[in-house]
C-alpha cells in the first residue's frame, strides 16, 4: 500500500469558520446517497424532466436549501472513496491501516449506521464494522456476482456477519431497514446518530419496482438536448461525434432504443426512492426526531442522456455529473431557498464533523459549509467561499499521489482514459476520453485534462449554464484561463498533489488547436486510411456494431467466434452496422486491414504451465508479462499475488484475454 502525502491542507484548513451546536443539542444526521441520479429526475430542480415527480424529495427542498452547483463525485468507486475518507481521489487509499472518518463521530458519542451499496474495498475488513459503524447492512458490490444484482437477489452483511439474502426489491428493503433504525434510535434520545443510506438505485440496469414499470410511457416525450448530435467544434476533439443516432422518425437512438425510453426507465426507478424518502420522513416525525435531524439528500454523481452527445456519467460537464443536493434543518438553516455557491462531496464530510462538534482525526480536503448553510444567498459569504476554488477530480483507477506520479512519468496515458479498458500503456488518439480536474469559482468553470493534446475548457456559468460555448479558445479570455489554471495547480499542491502536479501534460494552446483538425471521425478509421469494402468483420446478434479481426472486444476462442455472423465491411454498412470504437483506436488493427501493416507476425503461443503470472487485487483472472492490463511498475507488481499458470488454472483463474497467446474469450463492455 502506498503511503499518502496529503500536504498541508489538513485540519487547519478544514476547520474554517463555521457554526457548531451545543453538545446537548447536537443534531442527528441523515445522509441519503443515491446512485447515478441526475438532478433532472428531481422535480424541484429547474431543467427537470417534464414528467419527473418527486413530492417527498421536494419536501426536503421546501424545508431547506437546494444547491444548484453540487459536484459530489464522478463515478461510483471514487465518489464512495471520497465519502469514506473525505479526500480527493488522488489522495485516497484503501486497506485496514486506513480508517473511515466516522470514527471521529463515534469518539464524540454519535451512534453510526450505514446501509446499502459499498464500493470501496471489499469484505468485512474494508467495511470496518465496530470501528467506523455501530450498525451496518452492507451490500458489497465489489464482490460483483457473489453480491447479487442492483435491484434483486442481493446478499448483505449485517453488522459484519456472513452474507445473507436481502430478499425483495433493494430500494424498498433499504428503506425498511432505515425506518427501523430510526425507530430504534428513538429509544435512546440522549445519543445523537449519523446514518448513511446508500441506495443502489438508479444505477443501470435502471430497473423500476414492478408497481412503477410503464407509469411514464404515456407522459410527454423527453425533450431532446440541443447539442445531442453536434457539431461541437470548440470542444476538445474527443467530444466530436457521440453515442446517439436519429431513427427514421428523427428520434435519438442508443442501442436500439430511444432517448425517451432510456430517460423514462431510469426516472421510473426514482419513484421507489421518493416513496422511501416519504416513509423515512414520516418515521422521523412519528418518533419526534424530525426537528433535530439534519437531512442531506444527494447522489454519487449525476447522469446524462443525450446532452453533448453523451450517455452515462464521468464526463466533466454539469449535464453528466452535477448531483442533486438538498439540505434541510429548519431549526438552524433557512427553508425553501436556492444556493448557487459551488460545493463538492468533500465539503459535506467536513460539514458533518462541524455540526457534530467532532474534530477530524485525519486529514480532510473539504471545507465546512456551515456559513453557506446559514446564509445561502449572501453575496459576502459567496465571495469569501469562492476565494478558494471548488474542485472535483477524476483520475480513473489511480488513488495515490505516488501512483499518479509513476504513471505520468511513464506516460501511461491508457491509465487516464475515462473508463473501459486501458488500451496499452502509451496509446494517444483523438477518440480517447481523458481523465480531468475541474474547478469552479462561482462564475466560471475550468477543465484541464490529464492527457496530451487536449485543449482546456472554460464556461461562463451564468451566461451559458448548459456549457455549450467553450471560452478557452477566445483571446479575450486567456487571462481568465491562466488564472484558473494557476489556481488549480496551487490547490493540487495544497491537497497532496505536489508529487505529480508538475508532471501533468501541457494543454494544447488555442493556436495549436486552430491549426489542427477540429473533428474526429465518429465511426471510421484515422484520417488518410481507407478500408476495402471486402474487409471481413464479425457481428454478434443484437448488437449495433461489428468488429474487425484483431479488435480487443472480439473473442479469440475459435468455437465462440464460429457462432458469430461473418460479413464484409460493405455488407455491414448496408445494414447500418459500423465497427466498434475500439477497432478504430487500435492503430495496428486498422493498419493491418488497410494493407499498410508490416508482414504479419506469427501468432503468439500460449505460455507454458510454469510461466509466472500475476493476480491483481483478487481479480478473477491472471496476467502474464506483456499484457497491456498489467502495471509496469516494480513497486505495483511487488504487491500482486504471483503463481504459475498451472497453479492459476487449478484455482479456476484464466489467463486474461489480452495476454499474449491467450485463448480466453474477451467480453463486451457492460453498461
Amino acid at each position: 500500500m502506498h503511503s499518502i502525502n496529503l500536504g498541508l491542507l489538513a485540519v487547519a484548513l478544514a476547520g474554517s469558520v463555521g457554526f457548531t451546536f451545543a453538545k446537548e443539542s447536537r443534531p442527528n444526521i441523515l445522509f441519503i446517497f443515491t446512485d447515478d441520479q441526475s438532478f433532472r429526475t428531481v422535480s424541484c430542480y429547474p431543467g427537470a424532466y417534464n414528467y419527473a415527480n418527486t413530492p417527498n424529495i421536494d419536501r426536503i427542498a421546501e424545508t431547506g436549501i437546494r444547491f444548484d452547483q453540487a459536484y459530489v463525485g464522478a463515478k461510483c468507486v471514487p465518489s464512495r472513496a471520497g465519502m469514506l475518507t473525505g479526500r480527493f481521489q488522488y489522495a485516497c487509499a484503501e486497506g485496514p491501516e486506513y480508517k473511515w472518518w466516522t470514527t471521529a463521530l463515534r469518539k464524540e458519542g454519535y451512534y453510526t449506521g450505514m446501509i446499502g451499496k459499498w464500493h470501496w474495498g471489499k469484505g468485512a475488513e474494508a467495511h470496518q464494522h465496530g470501528t467506523a459503524w455501530d450498525w451496518s447492512v452492507v451490500w458489497d458490490h465489489g464482490q460483483y456476482a457473489a453480491a447479487g444484482g442492483y435491484y434483486y437477489d442481493q446478499k448483505v452483511m449485517i453488522d459484519g456477519g456472513e452474507p445473507q439474502d436481502l430478499e425483495g426489491y433493494s430500494t424498498d428493503r433499504y428503506t425498511e431497514y432505515t425506518v427501523q433504525f430510526i425507530k430504534d434510535r428513538a429509544k435512546k434520545p440522549e445519543q445523537p446518530w449519523y446514518h448513511w443510506l446508500a441506495y443502489g438505485a438508479v444505477h443501470g440496469p435502471y430497473t423500476p419496482a414492478e408497481r412503477h414499470k410503464g407509469t411514464l410511457e404515456d407522459k410527454p416525450k423527453t425533450e431532446v438536448p440541443e447539442d445531442i448530435y453536434g457539431p461541437r467544434t470548440d470542444k476538445p476533439v474527443h467530444m466530436q461525434g457521440g453515442s446517439w443516432k436519429a431513427d427514421e422518425d428523427g428520434d435519438p437512438i442508443y442501442k436500439g432504443k430511444t432517448l425517451d425510453f432510456w430517460a423514462k426507465q431510469q426516472t421510473e426507478a426514482v419513484a421507489a426512492i421518493d416513496e422511501g424518502v416519504g416513509k423515512i420522513l414520516k418515521a422521523l416525525e412519528e418518533t419526534g426526531q424530525l426537528e433535530n435531524t439534519i437531512i442531506v439528500f444527494t447522489s454519487d454523481q449525476g447522469y446524462v442522456w443525450g446532452h453533448h452527445g453523451l450517455k452515462g456519467k464521468i464526463w466533466p460537464y454539469s449535464a453528466a455529473i452535477r448531483s442533486p443536493l438538498l439540505v434541510s434543518y429548519p431549526k438552524a438553516y433557512p427553508s425553501g431557498v436556492t444556493c448557487k455557491i459551488p460545493v463538492n462531496g468533500m465539503d459535506l464530510i467536513r460539514t458533518f464533523h462541524a455540526v457534530a462538534g467532532a474534530e477530524p482525526d485525519q486529514v480532510l480536503h473539504g471545507r465546512d459549509m456551515s456559513p453557506v448553510l446559514k446564509a445561502p444567498g449572501s453575496a459576502e459569504v459567496a465571495a469569501e467561499w469562492n476565494k478558494t476554488p471548488t474542485m472535483m477530480t477524476y483520475t480513473r483507477n489511480t488513488y495515490t499521489a505516488e501512483a499518479m506520479a509513476e504513471k505520468l512519468k511513464a506516460e501511461s496515458w491508457g491509465s487516464f482514459y475515462l473508463g473501459g479498458r486501458a488500451k496499452g500503456g502509451n496509446v494517444v488518439n483523438d477518440k480517447a476520453q481523458p481523465c480531468y480536474f475541474l474547478t469552479l469559482d462561482g462564475e466560471y468553470k475550468y477543465i484541464r485534462y490529464i492527457f496530451p493534446g487536449r485543449i482546456e475548457e472554460l464556461y461562463d456559468l451564468e451566461a451559458d449554464p448548459d456549457e455549450l460555448n467553450n471560452l478557452s479558445l477566445k483571446p479575450e479570455y486567456q487571462a481568465k484561463v491562466s488564472e484558473m489554471r494557476g489556481e488549480l495547480v496551487a490547490y493540487l499542491r495544497k491537497t497532496g498533489g505536489a508529487e505529480f502536479v508538475d508532471l501533468l501534460p501541457e494543454p494544447k494552446t488555442p493556436e495549436e488547436y486552430e491549426s489542427g483538425p477540429k473533428t474526429v471521425a465518429e465511426d471510421g478509421p484515422p484520417a488518410g486510411v481507407e478500408l476495402p469494402g471486402d474487409t471481413p468483420v464479425f457481428y454478434t446478434e443484437g448488437k449495433g456494431r461489428v468488429h474487425l479481426d484483431g479488435c480487443r472486444r472480439l473473442t479469440n476462442d475459435p468455437d465462440e467466434r464460429a457462432k458469430l455472423t461473418k460479413m464484409t465491411l460493405e455488407e455491414a454498412a448496408a445494414k447500418e452496422l459500423t465497427p466498434c470504437s475500439r477497432c478504430w483506436t487500435d492503430a495496428p488493427v486498422v493498419q493491418k486491414h488497410a494493407g499498410k501493416a508490416e508482414a504479419p507476425k506469427e501468432e503468439a503461443v500460449k505460455p507454458s504451465g510454469d510461466t509466472k503470472v500475476f493476480r491483481i487485487a483478487d481479480k478473477n483472472r491472471v496476467h502474464a508479462d506483456g499484457c497491456p492490463r498489467l502495471p509496469g511498475g516494480a513497486e505495483e507488481r511487488a504487491k500482486m499475488e504471483t503463481m504459475t499458470l498451472d497453479e492459476a488454472e487449478a484455482q479456476g483463474l484464466p489467463l486474461c484475454s489480452r495476454c499474449p497467446g491467450s485463448t480466453t474469450p474477451g467480453r463486451e463492455k457492460s453498461e
